[in-house]
């Protein structure tokens, strides 16, 4: 009788643990049943999802998955937006640098013409070729021994010689100056040409201290340098940079050529009107290139750029700040000599019993 007890309660113990199991196994289906955060790479169709993945794969945040009656949300890796490529950029700044109008360079024009025009009518009656006889007393030539008065420095742009140089000089500014003022602005051109004409009556003072100066030729070749500039900062990021170069040196090459003919071979230059004044052309150029290389825009930021930069500061300062010291001195010692020269002639006078 012991033997059927004892089976009884072994079948009772094994109920009571087969029990026991299968409430943990519930209690553990119901904790994976529960929600579940979980990563994933941001493709959805790579290997890992043959492992009874299936997965909704879309371009949402997250997406919702199965496996075996689970419910799993995987979180997915933000997609950064995609740059424009950078030739959209570059042509986008180009549209917009593009909307200036080029209104310095026909503003400046307009006023030359309106003032040659006007001494030309009250002039006396002559010759068209001939050039019109400016007066040496007008407050807008540019006189060595009047430096103190500094709006001479500028003014004289506004006087010509006669029509061909008046001419020559509004053609060509209208046909690189417009280019370049559409490009980069009203502003940074009017600097240009304004720093080429200061440039040029001030080499004009160091080098010919006897010089009378009229004619805007030292913008001109400011403006002539400046396309040097540009094309030297934005050559990869220009259709055309080839021809605007062979423009600007075959004119250039034209110019002093005719230049150099009238004063050297040509007898009767001398007799036709006043000469080429070099050094107004040569000091407007160098003031055209080094304020080109700071002031105009820069489209594609190279690391050696920052170098010619500074370079190019250096060497318009050193020459503004020399040119300027030298005209002070210049006038100082010729208001000194003329005091003295009156002072020592009337002693002269004096000891001649002449007064």
């Amino acid at each position: 009788m012991e033997t059927p007890t004892q089976n009884v309660n072994e079948t009772t113990v094994d109920l009571g643990q087969e029990k026991e199991k299968e409430a943990a196994q519930e209690e553990e289906r119901a904790t994976a049943a529960k929600e579940t955060i979980i990563d994933i790479p941001a493709a959805c169709s790579s290997a890992s999802n043959s492992s009874s993945y299936d997965t909704d794969c879309s371009t949402a945040s997250s997406t919702c998955c199965t496996r075996q009656g689970e419910h799993i949300y995987m979180q997915r890796e933000a997609i950064p937006a995609t740059p424009l490529p950078e030739s959209e950029d570059l042509g986008l700044l180009k549209y917009v640098h593009r909307q200036h109008w080029p209104w310095f360079i026909l503003v400046i024009s307009i006023i030359e013409i309106a003032i040659f025009a006007y001494d030309r009518y009250t002039m006396p009656a002559q010759n068209f070729g001939l050039p019109v006889p400016i007066p040496s007393d007008s407050v807008l030539v540019y006189r060595p021994d009047r430096r103190l008065q500094v709006w001479r420095f500028f003014s004289y742009m506004f006087l010509h010689a006669n029509w061909f140089h008046l001419g020559f000089n509004i053609v060509i500014q209208l046909f690189f100056g417009i280019p370049l003022e559409v490009m980069h602005g009203t502003a940074r051109i009017g600097v240009i040409y304004m720093a080429g004409v200061f440039a040029g009556s001030l080499g004009t003072s160091v080098v010919d201290s006897e010089v009378f100066l009229v004619g805007a030729s030292g913008g001109v070749y400011a403006l002539l340098a400046a396309h040097l500039a540009n094309i030297t900062l934005n050559y990869a990021h220009m259709k055309s940079a080839s021809t605007q170069l062979g423009s600007v040196v075959i004119f250039v090459s034209c110019d002093l050529g005719y230049a150099l003919y009238t004063q050297y071979f040509d007898g009767s230059a001398f007799a036709k009107g006043p000469q080429v004044s070099y050094i107004a052309h040569l000091t407007g150029a160098l003031a055209g290139l080094t304020i080109g290389f700071l002031v105009l825009k820069n489209f594609g930021h190279r690391e050696y750029e920052q170098l010619i930069w500074w370079l190019a500061l250096g060497v318009y300062c050193a020459f503004t700040v020399f040119a300027i010291v030298f005209n002070l001195i210049n006038t100082v010692t010729a208001q000194l000599m003329e005091e003295q020269g009156e002072v020592i002639t009337q002693h002269l006078l004096h000891d001649l019993g002449v007064s």
